[in-house]
């Protein structure tokens, strides 16, 4: 009790608004960490299980936990001045052993360390790199599942993020879970759950089993894909799409477990549950009353602070800018979205949301009545600029090859501004499109994203956060035009647009 009252009660309380987060993110759209819901209770099964291991040895204070939680309080603290709550969500990764370290002492841990490092499986990763994962291992998996579909006889052709069946009616549409990226990190926390709580201790076992884990998911994700667009040439679309996708869903995940417990019984695993115990003596840590008082004091100390450089906003998010954009802009018109355009994009919110990290953020089509179509992306951010990346990624994932990533001088919007430029290529078929991007707030203006996170990180640090926006103008060339006729239309529709960009911000 003492333990709880001194070390691991004020850690709570210092990341109260971080294990929100977190516990927020395992709810998101993409259920990528859904499975981390469950950890904990593993990890308290195990310590439960192995109760008659720890439960006659002594707790004590080992001021060497601080190894592990000083810099994890460290990277709490960056974490909480700088607004990124992923940052302070990583410290519990070194936070949670170094804790336990410190307030039960080396010897009283033996056996329990796997159980501790759990915390790499609670942790969702930034929303940045959790995007470019899940859209560099769809890109493997949709492109290996349609060769191997097509390699039996499936006959399917990618259009955008679709699967056409060639011949048949409707097409099957790649969603973004289809990555692949859940599957990934459900089987890493199984591996490794299996790997160090169930069976031999062999580190060759264990490595053998977290590296086949993701390998067998990139592999069962790859054949689903083969067997839904083999489910739409035999059965149709509509099967597909239905049921289909529900039989392959649950027989990937059957034959997943499957491999995975084929392979650990390879490895000679014993059908009895092992503990990790060690015949080595571990010297006892040497403590005081003194120096138990001083670490209890000082985490108490410093609880309250964190949690409200956690909780403290400079200012309230706005979610209501972007759809104030007006309806005509430069001469061209917004133009309506059709009815399953609607209700496509509506399905398709609130995954949106979460890759951007805001709510606040327009997609449209703009057209001057001729031969002129500007699509615009117009996205608005205030605390949460972290969220912000850099266009590119949106157009790869729009099935595009890039063909030219450059800054280019905007002196139609001012001395030494420059605007991204980005000429992509549709594989599908082969039409090219010219984006203008600009990143600005009321009084500064770049296309250049590390300008932008440098002119945001300082502004962070001392809690005098902008609000800002990103504005994506693009068009496709027309036959027989060049890149930088297009880019002309673009700039025009931005110059228009920035202004009124500008009078939305606070």
């Amino acid at each position: 009790m003492k333990a709880f009252l001194r070390v691991f009660l004020p850690l709570l309380i210092a990341y109260g608004a971080t294990l929100a987060w977190c516990m927020e993110r395992w709810n998101a759209p993409s259920q990528n960490f859904a499975h981390a819901w469950l950890v904990p209770l593993v990890g308290a099964f195990v310590v439960w299980h192995r109760r008659r291991q720890w439960g006659g040895v002594e707790s004590v204070v080992d001021r060497r936990g601080w190894w592990l939680l000083g810099p994890g309080l460290a990277l709490h603290f960056a974490g909480a001045l700088l607004m990124v709550d992923s940052w302070s969500a990583a410290s519990l990764v070194l936070a949670i052993p170094g804790a336990a370290w410190l307030a039960l002492g080396t010897a009283r841990l033996r056996g329990l360390w796997a159980v501790l490092w759990l915390g790499l499986f609670l942790v969702p990763m930034p929303m940045y790199l959790e995007g470019r994962l899940a859209f560099e291992l769809k890109e493997v998996a949709v492109a290996a599942g349609s060769a191997l579909a097509n390699f039996g006889g499936a006959d399917v052709v990618r259009l955008g993020d679709r699967l056409q069946p060639r011949g048949l009616p409707g097409s099957l549409w790649v969603a973004p879970a289809c990555s692949g990226l859940r599957s990934l990190l459900a089987m890493l926390t199984l591996a490794y759950c299996l790997a160090f709580f169930v069976g031999s201790r062999s580190w060759v076992r264990r490595a053998v089993l977290l590296c086949s884990a993701p390998l067998l998911a990139i592999f069962a994700n790859t054949v689903r894909i083969a067997v839904l667009c083999w489910c739409a040439r035999w059965f149709g679309v509509p099967f597909a799409e239905g049921t289909g996708h529900t039989l392959a869903n649950g027989a990937e995940w059957l034959s997943l477990l499957a491999c995975l417990w084929l392979i650990d019984s390879r490895l000679a695993r014993p059908s009895a549950v092992a503990a990790e115990a060690s015949t080595v003596p571990i010297a006892a840590a040497v403590t005081t009353a003194t120096t138990t008082r001083k670490v209890g004091l000082g985490l108490w100390l410093a609880a309250a602070p964190l949690l409200a450089l956690s909780l403290y906003r400079p200012f309230a998010v706005s979610t209501q800018r972007a759809d104030a954009l007006p309806a005509v802009v430069a001469g061209h018109s917004l133009v309506a979205r059709t009815d399953r355009q609607e209700a496509q994009f509506q399905a398709d919110l609130p995954s949106f949301r979460e890759r951007l990290g805001t709510n606040d953020f327009v997609w449209r089509h703009y057209h001057d009545g001729q031969d002129s179509h500007i699509h615009l992306v117009a996205l608005f951010h205030d605390t949460n600029w972290k969220s912000v990346h850099p266009p590119r990624i949106c157009i790869e994932g729009s099935n595009m090859d890039i063909e030219t990533d450059d800054l280019l001088p905007a002196p139609w919007l001012g001395d030494e501004i420059v605007v991204s430029r980005i000429v992509a290529k549709r594989r599908s078929d082969q039409r090219r499109f010219v984006t203008l991007s600009l990143f600005g707030t009321r009084d500064w203006l770049s296309g250049d994203y590390w300008q932008f996170t440098w002119h945001h990180l300082p502004r962070a640090l001392m809690r005098a956060n902008m609000s800002g926006f990103l504005l994506r103008v693009e068009t496709s060339l027309r036959p027989g035009e060049d890149a930088a006729a297009a880019a002309r239309r673009c700039q025009l529709f931005l110059a228009a647009l920035v202004p009124m960009a500008k009078e939305l911000l606070r």
